[in-house]
């Protein structure tokens, strides 16, 4: 890191603290948080995530948002370096946090980066605290996907563990009826996978629910993105299974996209088996 771009950094922070309205000098704390916590994860440099946290703690209206920022910096860069401490030091931070969704949020990136790295040494006692600290999610959805996570960094090596650790997914989802279309859609269609790499059979009904909820979408934007996430399911699980059927109604599904975006990722998704 260079001194200037040190420097630069520290005009910033410098710069917001002139601010007079509070709420505007909140904000462009939060932005700079933002931006520190990005560059700490590019850069792999931790004094950027020092000046995150030394600026988080400047904001003076609700700072979840900003401490969520960091938190997913920790997750990454700790994973990234097998630093428990730093993913402890990510656990004390969620303290910080005043809201259930930011701190479902954190927790779960916390718990994949913890489950990683017990995953990766075989370390059991890790892997446990992992799933203890998933227990503390407050939102079911977060904490199925937290445990999807986990399930698919097992399926090659502990198929039975995978199955166990997706069988409490499904439960929690199943409890989650309030949650929205567009998220529950991209629950089944990643349950529907992770079943289909275990060689379970159920993976054909979570894609049919996918497909149901993704008729009811009203919004145009929001159906295209979950009918291209159907889309690549389904290639991905006809392929394994060698299902022409799967794979020729990915094909139709692509032609039901109105927004062009999705449309061009879903036909590259489908023309390598179409052609």
């Amino acid at each position: 890191m260079t001194e200037e771009k040190k420097n630069r950094i520290l005009g910033m922070v410098s710069s917001a603290s002139q601010i007079q309205d509070l709420a505007e000098k909140s904000r462009k704390y939060r932005n700079i948080v933002g931006i520190l916590s990005m560059e700490a994860v590019r850069s792999n440099n931790l004094w950027y995530l020092e000046e995150a946290i030394k600026t988080a703690e400047l904001v003076t209206d609700d700072p979840s948002k900003a401490y969520v920022d960091i938190i997913r910096a920790m997750a990454k860069i700790g994973m990234n370096r097998k630093d428990e401490e730093m993913l402890k030091e990510g656990v004390k931070i969620t303290g910080r946090i005043n809201n259930n969704l930011d701190i479902s949020v954190a927790l779960h990136e916390l718990v994949v980066a913890f489950a990683k790295i017990g995953i990766d040494r075989k370390d059991e006692k890790l892997l446990s605290y992992s799933l203890d600290l998933a227990e503390k999610i407050p939102l079911n959805t977060f904490h199925s996907s937290a445990l999807r996570n986990i399930a698919r960094l097992q399926v090659g090596a502990n198929p039975k563990r995978a199955l166990e650790l997706l069988g409490s997914a499904i439960e929690l989802i199943e409890k989650s009826k309030d949650a929205e279309p567009v998220f529950l859609t991209f629950a089944f269609c990643d349950i529907a996978l992770l079943l289909s790499l275990l060689d379970d059979e159920r993976s054909y009904g979570f894609i049919k629910r996918a497909i149901t909820l993704a008729d009811g979408i009203a919004d145009e934007f929001e159906k295209s993105a979950v009918l291209l996430k159907i889309v690549e399911t389904e290639r991905a699980i006809g392929t394994k299974q060698k299902d022409e059927g799967l794979l020729k109604e990915a094909v139709m599904l692509s032609e039901r996209m109105t927004r062009e975006y999705y449309k061009t990722l879903a036909v590259d998704a489908v023309k390598v088996w179409d052609s």
